[in-house]
């Protein structure tokens, strides 16, 4: 049987369950959900099911159960995946030592700031109200932040000033060079601290000193990836957007191939090559990213948005929340105001329902994109750097986002099979959930129908009317309706 016969089947069971326990199913039919193809998109299929099954509301639900309660997960995952990556650079006949030259006493290690901000990110400055959607811990004193990249903001900011981070690295900015110093670099140096300590050491103490996610920037991320409104709002070029969609294909197909394959191991370089139709999608994507919006077919073709006011309402609303409960509660709020601004151009009900529908999967879709991607942030790629250089030499470097990732091809495939494996097990969690209360539902039914109908056979027997049976049988339904709701 092939995946998408396979498919059918799951979904024509299902409507067989649900018109068995409430009557004709409620949902469009099976074949024109977009997951019903011959592909393994196994988180395609288990939000298709779970809004066959639920509704758009489950899948809201499980959008705020990932990003509450799941990331701390993912953190402390990516984290060992992190340390255990650059421990495998540090072996390749490289002194676990120290070396002498990024000592306190040394020369350090320099490196241009574009070396290891493929985002873009330091043009932005954190105390903007963009630079508040993506960075974390803005305080008054940029370096006074407990958030790496926040802080490396501040150390750019004051030209020529040495910074500690932690008591583990001392970063100098330079903006005019020397014969030794490009312009724009740091000279990166360990903290005295670190000086009869190992690389190893050093390596996994700054990985602990990371904090990778928080809600805001999560969502904030997510939404720019979708719609564009971040890169529409400080104008950003159809280059970087473009290299930002090719690293975004490589993820997916990364992803593809982890979820369709059985060892997921393969060691082809086809992820970092792109058909011309892949290109024609890396463009079209683009440009609606460079206009803010995305176009989705409904009844006719729309530009749906999320401008960057929204998303700063939101941030604003969530710094307010304390307790857990709090959080979920306004994220789940804030994702139905997004949903609606999404589908605000739209006229027809239908269509409304169908663009709010998809805003909700587009979250789902691109959660791994944006959790891969904040490891392609400053913070990550320079202790990489560091790292490549101490093994390869000061010239060492990585070209761009996409050659980084093809120089820790491993180490992304290793973090995207987590972060997969993951969003896999909430969903089917939801899905298993509802079908095992579909079943129970399905077996109380049968029970009392069979005793229904004996109830019924001994009336008759005994002359009981025909219209009098109905509206014993009618009233009987009624009663079995309640105790199911109540069950």
């Amino acid at each position: 049987m092939s995946v998408v016969d396979s498919k059918k089947k799951v979904f024509g069971q299902i409507a067989a369950l649900k018109t068995a326990t409430s009557g004709l199913p409620k949902f469009k039919d099976k074949s024109s959900f977009s997951s019903v193809n011959n592909k393994g998109d196994v988180i395609n299929f288990l939000t298709d099911i779970i809004i066959s099954l639920i509704g758009t509301i489950a899948l809201v639900n499980a959008i705020v159960e990932i990003i509450t309660n799941s990331l701390g997960k993912i953190e402390k995952d990516i984290k060992k995946a992190l340390k255990t990556e650059l421990k495998s650079i540090v072996s390749c006949g490289v002194n676990p030592s120290l070396p002498d030259f990024i000592k306190s006493t040394g020369g350090g290690i320099v490196i241009e700031v574009k070396k290891i901000d493929f985002i873009n990110l330091f043009k932005i400055k954190p105390d903007s109200p963009v630079g508040k959607l993506l960075y974390n811990d803005v305080t008054p004193t940029l370096t006074d932040s407990t958030d790496f990249n926040t802080f490396l903001a501040g150390v750019i900011q004051a030209d020529g000033t040495t910074y500690t981070w932690k008591n583990m690295f001392d970063i100098t900015f330079n903006s005019i060079g020397t014969s030794t110093r490009p312009n724009n670099s740091l000279t990166i140096k360990a903290n005295s601290t670190y000086n009869t300590k190992t690389l190893n050491d050093l390596n996994n103490n700054f990985i602990d000193s990371l904090t990778l996610f928080n809600i805001d920037n999560i969502v904030s991320r997510i939404v720019e990836i979708i719609f564009g409104s971040i890169s529409f709002s400080i104008s950003k070029t159809r280059k970087q957007l473009e290299q930002e969609e090719k690293i975004n294909k490589i993820i997916d197909k990364m992803v593809d191939e982890d979820i369709n394959t059985k060892d997921g191991d393969s060691s082809s370089d086809g992820f970092f090559e792109f058909s011309n139709d892949e290109m024609l999608v890396i463009e079209q994507r683009s440009s609606e990213r460079q206009r803010g919006i995305v176009k989705i077919k409904t009844s006719e073709t729309i530009d749906s948005s999320v401008p960057v006011s929204t998303l700063t309402s939101f941030t604003e609303t969530m710094s307010t929340a304390i307790t857990q409960q709090d959080k979920k509660a306004k994220l789940a709020n804030g994702l139905e105001t997004m949903a609606n601004t999404s589908a605000i151009r739209v006229g027809n009900p239908t269509d409304k329902v169908s663009v709010k529908l998809n805003f909700f999967l587009s979250i789902i879709n691109n959660l791994i994109k944006v959790i891969v991607g904040i490891v392609l942030s400053p913070k990550i790629v320079m202790i990489f750097l560091i790292n490549y250089k101490i093994v390869y030499g000061p010239t060492a470097t990585y070209v761009d986002g996409v050659d980084f990732i093809k120089k820790n091809k491993k180490l992304f495939k290793q973090i995207i099979k987590r972060i997969a494996g993951m969003i896999i097990r909430i969903l089917l969690a939801i899905a298993m959930k509802r079908i095992q209360e579909l079943v129970t539902e399905w077996a109380i039914k049968k029970a009392v129908e069979k005793g229904l109908f004996t109830k019924l056979q001994m009336l008759s027997l005994v002359g009981i009317p025909p219209v009098a049976l109905n509206t014993i049988k009618g009233l009987m339904w009624s009663l079995i309706y309640l105790q199911l709701l109540v069950l």
